[in-house]
């Protein structure tokens, strides 16, 4: 009798790896052992195979263990539990087979350190040479290899990632890849195969920013970079910052000091280095801004869980006490909708309503330029009106509300003066300051969302031949000053190189040089003025 019950195990695994698919993703939000909480939500979009790419896998941390705090092995373990595939959602059971962080280094977390997948409770490390120990890294734990009875099958979606450094680290963009099948019957195999992508899904980065943290998703071009060329030149960040908060030098117990609240407060949550400003019931933040300008831009990283129901956000123009303008975002787990109008006299500008991932940190803007206003998410435009009159601004509030949803979150908030034009500012003045040219953190890496302000110096080079330009990279003052001074220069060298391979832009035309923090425009002890000093500069020769 015990044999039987021993084998029944072996028998139901085996079934299940034989009806598996690979699935190769890259995670949309950071985890770890020091950042995350247990139950915290996981998502990784598909990459392969064809049929899956582009689906969504979703899970919790279903535990954690720091070996900094308790001593031992580092464990992480994920619950991957749902497919979103063609419009539906798939349960699944999963194991992580292999993973690499957001470098592309196998085995590895963000710091180097190594990592193994498979483990039991005690932290001693599986690696799948025998059936028995596949069994134990599959089930997530419990007795690892050894199984003895059927209670410990009900575990087959836990996978674990070990290792013995005193943290597990991944950011956004790190890469598993999850034996998966479809929990409760049939197989993976069977479902429809999604439509072809034309691009390659860009990894979420927390900005993210956050904010995220990012028209359109970019392949990766020759260089490395994304490709800017061929992306569609929407919004173009403000570039004159009036006000700016990430949240960083925020403590736990803080309020937020660049916001008026009123209402049922906000707490502040951390993931790693992004800061985010969570509010869980009824809230109004009223960033400390006395106007804005007639042209200005409106930036956030949001990211919400709605959970089974729905969440506000609502942006709020005031003139002299009235309300002049209402932006409100109706978010699901199923959507975005967004909602614009005039309050006084009151017009109805218009809504619609995008099909996306509810719960995937977003970066929201808004244009006004000339009476013209825009609306984006992620980089695409959604809404688009024109003959727009306002009253002159001199308040600005967010407001919440929520219907069944469990939370809404700022990673980043921003409002600035309009962008002027590249070729009117350097002919004349013969200097151009910009800050919408954007990189990953601590990274020469460029975020797709910088595409239109590449593209608008690259038509100012192409309809003045003669232009000759030195790309100066700006840091602000966090880190040494070694490590700034190298890293601007790589920032400057890598926009260099985007012009070059992709607007075909002649290599002896742009010279760089990396300035690091020795040259601020503000102040480095806000986050609004490490904001402004974080920038490319380019300087007509």
């Amino acid at each position: 009798m015990r044999l039987r019950f021993l084998l029944l195990p072996f028998l139901f695994v085996s079934s299940v790896l034989a009806q598996s698919v690979d699935l190769q993703l890259e995670l949309m939000n950071q985890v770890g052992t020091d950042v995350s909480r247990k139950g915290d939500l996981v998502s990784g979009r598909v990459i392969s195979p064809a049929q899956f790419q582009g689906d969504v896998v979703e899970g919790k941390i279903a535990e954690l263990r720091s070996g900094s705090r308790q001593g031992g092995a580092s464990v992480l373990t994920f619950n991957f539990s749902t497919l979103r595939h063609g419009g539906q959602v798939v349960r699944i059971k999963s194991r992580v087979k292999s993973v690499a962080n957001s470098r592309g280094q196998a085995d590895v977390d963000e710091q180097g350190r190594v990592v193994r997948q498979g483990s039991n409770r005690a932290g001693s490390s599986v690696k799948g040479a025998n059936i028995g120990s596949r069994l134990g890294g599959l089930l997530g734990g419990g007795r690892g290899a050894a199984v003895g009875s059927l209670a410990d099958v009900t575990a087959v979606a836990l996978t674990d990632v070990t290792s013995d450094a005193p943290n597990i680290d991944f950011n956004a963009g790190s890469r598993l890849v999850l034996e998966t099948s479809a929990d409760g019957g049939g197989s993976l195999a069977s479902l429809a195969p999604n439509q072809p992508m034309q691009n390659s899904p860009a990894p979420v980065h927390a900005p993210v920013s956050p904010v995220a943290e990012q028209g359109g998703q970019a392949q990766a071009g020759v260089d490395g970079q994304p490709q800017f060329a061929t992306l569609k030149a929407t919004f173009i960040p403000g570039e004159k910052t009036l006000f700016y908060d990430d949240f960083t030098d925020m403590g736990p117990d803080d309020a937020p000091a660049h916001f008026k609240v009123r209402g049922a407060g906000t707490e502040l949550r951390a993931y790693g280095k992004v800061h985010q400003l969570t509010i869980l019931q009824r809230t109004e933040l009223a960033p400390n801004l006395t106007s804005l300008p007639q042209n200005f831009t409106y930036e956030a990283e949001i990211a919400c869980e709605p959970e089974g129901g729905r969440v506000m956000s609502t942006l709020v123009l005031f003139s002299k006490t009235k309300e002049v303008f209402r932006l409100d975002l109706h978010i699901t787990a199923a959507y975005w909708e967004f909602a614009a109008s005039l309050r006084d006299p009151y017009s109805n500008l218009g809504s619609k309503r995008l099909e996306t991932d509810g719960r995937k940190p977003a970066r929201l803007a808004m244009w006004v330029q000339n009476g013209r206003l825009r609306v984006f998410y992620d980089g695409e435009k959604q809404l688009d009106f024109n003959q727009v009159e306002m009253a002159a601004i001199d308040r600005a509030e967010l407001q919440h509300a929520f219907y069944g949803g469990k939370f809404i979150g700022y990673r980043m908030v921003r409002f600035a003066e309009s962008t002027p034009d590249f070729g009117k500012v350097i002919s004349s003045t013969g200097r151009y300051v910009t800050h919408g040219i954007l990189f990953d953190t601590d990274s020469d890496h460029l975020k797709p969302e910088s595409a239109p302000v590449l593209q608008s110096i690259a038509r100012g080079l192409e309809n003045n031949p003669n232009l000759k330009l030195l790309i100066e990279g700006h840091t602000d003052s966090v880190g040494s000053a070694t490590h700034n001074m190298d890293l601007s220069r790589r920032r400057a060298d890598a926009v260099k190189t985007v012009l070059v391979s992709q607007f075909n832009v002649e290599t002896e035309r742009l010279s760089t040089a990396g300035i690091g923090a020795t040259k601020p425009i503000d102040t480095n002890d806000t986050p609004q003025g490490r904001a402004q000093n974080r920038r490319v500069e380019l300087v007509k020769q």
